[in-house]
């Protein structure tokens, strides 16, 4: 995939704060040190600002990153780049004497052991406006920040877990704004008026109507009411049935919502991708137990109970695309193209070959519908690959299958990340461009 407007606008952003940035601090005649320690915090607070209005989901840009799902991945990177900068910004805190010493230290040990113990008693802090600690507050947020993004990048910790200390992110962007304002306020290197201080400012306030609507105005947003119809019971997945209560949602296939359960241990907001047909009256989602909330839906719950659905989001849809096309599942990564099967008839008017890729037969789900479907509309063919025989998908079977005209085609890949990208490394080493292949991304941690 190209690099989407939206993340091209996320780059203007870093490069006329730098503009705004440098011009001013040259002029200024600030030392060195301090200009490097000044724009490394600043560019971490930006990237928290920017997060803050990603995690926002706004509908309106989706399309300019491609789908929600890419726009989490660069709230990702937001993240990460963050921490860095802040590192870099406390590692070269202007100063130099046994006080900023210390506080660089603090700021050291707390990343190196990921644990709020690292902070001594006293911890030495220059005052701000009306006497506040101003590193404290930066050195507080740091910290903080750092333990949330090592909870984030652990995957091994379980989603309702990570969901529920991921919550306090907010809370720690309100201390770096409060740390910011002071530095801004006391003027010594920045101030509020000068050009770099506004843009920031501006940025940051954005960053908080954006941390405000999502805890004040999200959860009474309007979303689309179901009921839990069916939940049947798969070969290690469970297939969710919804049946409106006011109407379906126009959707289009391929694309996914956030289901929350009004029953208890089920009311935090999930994303799965649809995997009913556009045309049907009720809702489908087809999920892989792969965690205790999976398990649990296909253990215990029962029809019955009301459920809220949010989006849909996503822009994975080949009905879009051109007329001959590969389409690569791994897995319940099935499940888009299970959506496209179910909303397409006879006469689609196109050519396509499915790889689904599974580890035994037992496991491909739907596999009787898909090969029907696939017959009774033509021009689909469906090549089942089991890893378990020895039988795996990569850019040379492709090739061999296409009689070597990978570049007439598109691809659409859905699955386990390291099938998907070595499929898509494969394509590229054989000629086809990025803009033929498009693949769901679907991670949000």
């Amino acid at each position: 995939m190209n690099l989407k407007t939206g993340v091209w606008g996320v780059a203007a952003v870093f490069v006329v704060y730098a503009v705004l940035y440098w011009n001013h601090v040259i002029a200024a005649a600030m030392p060195l040190g301090a200009q490097i320690s000044y724009f490394a915090g600043s560019c971490a607070a930006i990237c928290m600002a920017l997060g803050m209005l990603l995690s926002a989901r706004p509908r309106a840009v989706e399309t300019s990153f491609g789908g929600l799902d890419r726009m989490y991945k660069l709230h990702k990177y937001l993240g990460v780049a963050a921490l860095l900068l802040f590192i870099a910004h406390f590692a070269t805190v202007p100063g130099g004497g046994p006080e900023d010493d210390t506080v660089q230290a603090v700021a050291t040990a707390s990343v190196e052991s990921s644990s709020a113990e690292a902070v001594p008693a006293e911890i030495p802090a220059s005052d701000g406006a009306g006497g506040l600690p101003v590193d404290l507050f930066g050195l507080i947020a740091m910290i903080g920040f750092t333990l949330l993004i090592i909870i984030t990048l652990n995957r091994k910790i379980p989603y309702h877990r990570w969901i529920t200390t991921h919550r306090f992110m907010g809370l720690f962007y309100i201390i770096v704004v409060m740390h910011i304002f002071m530095v801004l306020y006391e003027g010594e290197e920045l101030a509020f008026f000068s050009a770099p201080g506004m843009f920031i400012t501006l940025l940051l306030l954005a960053g908080l109507a954006a941390f405000a609507y999502k805890q004040l105005l999200y959860p009474g947003r309007e979303k689309h009411p179901f009921t839990l119809a069916a939940v049947n019971r798969l070969e290690r997945a469970s297939e969710v049935v919804l049946r409106p209560r006011k109407g379906m949602f126009p959707f289009e296939p391929g694309q996914f919502a956030f289901v929350t359960i009004d029953a208890e241990g089920f009311r935090e907001a999930h994303p799965f991708t649809i995997s009913s047909g556009a045309e049907e009256d009720r809702l489908r989602f087809t999920m892989k137990v792969l965690g205790d909330y999976t398990r649990r839906v296909r253990d215990e719950l029962t029809a019955g109970p009301d459920v809220a659905i949010e989006g849909p989001y996503g822009r994975f849809n080949p009905l879009k695309d051109s007329r001959k096309q590969v389409w690569i599942a791994g897995g319940i990564g099935i499940t888009p193209f299970l959506s496209v099967l179910r909303t397409m008839g006879p006469g689609h008017n196109r050519t396509i070959h499915l790889y689904y890729c599974v580890r035994a037969a037992r496991e491909a789900l739907f596999l009787d519908e898909l090969e029907t479907r696939a017959a009774q509309m033509g021009d689909v063919t469906i090549t089942l690959l089991e890893s378990d025989a020895g039988k795996l998908i990569d850019a040379d079977v492709i090739d061999t299958d296409l009689g070597g005209a990978l570049k007439d085609w598109s691809y659409y890949l859905c699955g386990p990340k390291p099938m998907t990208a070595a499929v898509s490394n494969g394509l590229a080493g054989k000629g086809v461009s990025g803009r033929h292949i498009h693949k769901e991304e679907f991670e949000f941690r």
